[in-house]
């Protein structure tokens, strides 16, 4: 009598879990067909994991837009190198991460202009100056005869170069800004130095030449053939003054005020505000 209960118990054990392990199935399979059904009414073969294929679907639905090669476009943290070509000479120029293209094109643009009168201008040469890299230099023997920057200059530096290279042609070229914007803070620059007699040496010593040079629009690029790389500018596409130590000296000469003023040396040119100065003071450059 007793075994036959245990016996009884155990086959409905049995049937039980067998009937749960059914329910199980039944319940998952259910479960796995909803959603099946419910996803293939939502995403196509369009939308499937590929990579490539949803990349496809933007170009197909018109989000898509292919890169611009044209140098207007470029971001100023995208590195680029590029060639360039003057009078049948080609120099390859590399724009560093966060250096404007400006930059990079307008040393190309001062050494395409002052290659006839420096045959052996280089751009962004080590001359051994161990606190400046010139954007363009020319050499003469040891000596230097050409030195151009481009873009923005400490009024201390441009001091400090008349000071060292003072038989050299300088050239300060800046783009999209009018050219007494960075002339002039430098000229009150040098007034302040006469007036505190620091600039005597330099008066004696001084042979060279100091230029400004503006370049009139910010699209710089539009001076240089994209497709060959020539550089198209003349001197006739800048405004040039030069600047003429001979008539600050006169000026500070005849200056009864005597007043003394300051001028923050740690400023860029542009960054202090310019004033008004004689014409006598400047000349036009020939072009």
């Amino acid at each position: 009598m007793r075994s036959s209960f245990i016996q009884q118990t155990r086959l409905l054990v049995i049937f039980s879990l067998a009937l749960l392990d059914a329910t199980t199935v039944i319940i998952v399979d259910s479960f796995s067909h909803y959603h099946k059904k419910k996803v293939s009414t939502r995403r196509t073969t369009l939308f499937s994991n590929s990579q490539q294929q949803r990349t496809n679907a933007r170009r197909w639905n018109g989000n898509y837009k292919e890169a611009s090669t044209k140098l207007s476009d470029l971001s100023k943290f995208k590195k680029l190198t590029l060639n360039v070509t003057a009078n049948g000479i080609t120099k390859t120029l590399q724009k560093k991460r966060e250096e404007s293209l400006q930059h990079v094109l307008t040393k190309a643009m001062i050494w395409k202009l002052f290659m006839n009168d420096y045959p052996n201008l280089e751009i962004e040469y080590d001359i051994g100056d161990e606190n400046y890299l010139p954007d363009v230099v020319s050499t003469t023997g040891e000596e230097i005869s050409f030195w151009g920057e481009s873009g923005r200059m400490k009024v201390h530096k441009a001091l400090d170069l008349i000071r060292r290279y003072p038989k050299a042609h300088i050239v300060h070229c800046r783009w999209g800004m009018d050219i007494e914007k960075f002339m002039d803070p430098f000229i009150e620059y040098l007034e302040v130095e006469l007036e505190a007699g620091r600039l005597q040496d330099i008066m004696l010593d001084w042979k060279g030449k100091f230029s400004f040079a503006s370049i009139p629009t910010l699209a710089v690029w539009d001076f240089i053939d994209e497709d060959t790389g020539t550089i198209l500018i003349e001197r006739s596409d800048l405004e040039w003054k030069e600047l003429d130590l001979s008539q600050l000296q006169l000026l500070n000469s005849t200056n009864s005020l005597g007043t003394s003023r300051e001028v923050d040396t740690t400023m860029n040119i542009d960054e202090i505000e310019p004033e008004k100065i004689n014409s006598s003071e400047i000349t036009r450059l020939p072009v």
